[in-house]
């Protein structure tokens, strides 16, 4: 009857319960209560709102908040007055713990690893420059999805890898990179001594009118590798040391096939640049100093005890992360998206927009192993046969597809190809609270509705957890979530 398994077992458990007390007892008058207890009971749990959120989960999120308020864990203040023991200036919340290591590649390439020791997994990085799909043709394109299929496949295969991420993160350009470039030609050309004063002015014009909000799109890939024993026991417990050596023996393939699949020329990110790039999204104002530090020998000289905000809270009016005199809100995919899913049907989503000081749209995917995906596969015909074959009712078009793509996927993993679980993460940074971001929030939702329609809600009351997955830095949700993934289901 489409009831989540918590109704029913309250419903389920009041029906038998009734008909015990009738069997054994003959009191009518307690068989009835039973039944008109179980009723709005069973109600309760199953009345949902159109974020598909019951009332248990909503009232479970707003007491958890109400009790950190209360002991103070929705602020945090960094530095040496704060309560952090060593008086730096971490990370708040989910990585608060993790700690930065750098390794090398059985090749020598230098790499950052994320190491968070309570989860015991280690995240990787890898730059991408995409250049996106203009000019190409359908064929090209076509062969660069097979090509991201087969990374998905591989890292299916390999036991320790939990999860990949693609992050595309979308900002204004500080312009300081345009700067650079023109003072060290004019250096070059000997035009500060020899050129005109009308050319000179005409070129700072035009640096000036071009750094004003010029957009600049990053994108790289996360892989997260735990380090625990496997559950087969065919891979035994790590240190973060041996999972890095691991770790590096793996890389250059997947690099290999990030490039084939569109990534462009990718890169191993090294320490700078994930400390840069973190200190940043939690320190918006400070992204022109910090590209201007880059440009110079000696970096930022951030480590990386410095990349978290000088203060931050969740708020409650509105539902939003304040984060350094800025102030973001994070959005999370929950069902399946509507319609068929093509290469362009997250472009509206993921283009530059100036109503925002940050935007970044992170993909999560889980891929299973053969074994795994074999169940999957099984149980989700099993699925569809049954609810398409209900008796005295049509079947609808909805079902028919279902169980047509249950089909296809069987004969595609019949092939090779592996299943993977797969959710979207976004997150809009602005300078205030008010209409700023009632606005970026309408923006959000007319972009997710164009292509696949994707269906967004938003993390209220953990926008500080969901701010931290949202970076890219290989925190696995389901890993940092206070409720297991089979109680979720449940609800």
């Amino acid at each position: 009857m489409g009831l989540s398994l918590a109704a029913t077992a309250v419903a389920g458990a009041g029906a038998i319960g009734a008909l015990l007390v009738l069997w054994f007892g003959q009191l009518l008058w307690l068989a009835v209560l039973l039944l008109v207890l179980t009723v709005p009971a069973t109600w309760y749990l199953q009345s949902k709102d159109r974020n598909e959120r019951s009332r248990a989960e909503k009232r479970l999120a707003q007491t958890m908040f109400r009790k950190a308020q209360k002991k103070g864990h929705t602020r945090y203040v960094a530095g040496p007055a704060s309560q952090v023991p060593d008086g730096s200036f971490r990370a708040p919340g989910l990585l608060a713990a993790t700690e930065m290591m750098e390794g090398h590649t059985t090749f020598g390439q230098p790499f950052a690893m994320l190491w968070a020791p309570r989860t015991q997994t280690g995240a990787v990085f890898i730059g991408t420059s995409s250049t996106g799909m203009g000019l190409r043709d359908q064929e090209s394109v076509d062969q660069m999805v097979d090509a991201w299929s087969e990374f998905q496949r591989e890292a299916g295969s390999v036991p320790s890898l939990v999860q990949v991420s693609v992050t595309t993160q979308s900002t204004a350009d500080p312009g300081e990179r345009l700067r650079d470039a023109v003072e060290v030609a004019r250096s070059v050309a000997g035009a500060e001594e020899g050129g005109s004063a009308f050319a000179r002015e005409v070129i700072g014009d035009v640096v000036n009118e071009l750094s004003s909000w010029t957009p600049r799109l990053d994108q790289w890939i996360t892989l997260t590798f735990s380090a625990r024993e496997s559950t087969d026991g065919a891979v035994p417990a790590r240190t973060a040391q041996e999972l890095m050596e691991e770790v590096g023996g793996v890389l250059p393939g997947f690099c290999e096939l990030a490039t084939v699949s569109g990534a462009g020329a990718v890169s191993l990110l090294q320490v700078a640049d994930v400390t840069d790039s973190t200190h940043v999204a939690f320190n918006p104002s400070a992204a022109a100093d910090v590209e201007r530090s880059r440009l110079t020998a000696a970096g930022t000289g951030l480590s990386w005890e410095e990349v978290g905000p000088t203060s931050a809270e969740v708020l409650a009016k509105p539902m939003c992360y304040a984060h350094s005199g800025a102030v973001s809100k994070s959005w999370q995919m929950f069902g399946a998206p509507s319609g068929v899913f093509r290469e362009w049907g997250l472009r509206a989503l993921l283009e530059p927009d100036d109503r925002f000081l940050q935007k970044r749209v992170t993909v999560f995917y889980r891929p299973a192993d053969p074994q795994s995906s074999v169940r999957e596969v099984n149980a989700r015909i099993v699925n569809a046969e049954f609810a398409a074959n209900q008796k005295n009712r049509r079947v609808s078009a909805a079902e028919q597809l279902a169980v047509a793509k249950a089909k296809q996927a069987a004969q595609e993993q019949a092939r090779g190809a592996a299943m993977v679980r797969f959710s979207i993460l976004v997150t809009a940074t602005v300078g205030s609270a008010g209409q700023e971001l009632a606005k970026a929030e309408a923006a959000i939702r007319q972009k997710a509705a164009q292509g696949i329609q994707l269906r967004l809600r938003g993390c209220d009351h953990n926008d500080d957890a969901a701010f931290a997955m949202g970076l890219g830095l290989g925190i696995v949700p389901d890993k940092a979530a206070t409720l297991s993934d089979a109680m979720r289901r449940a609800l």
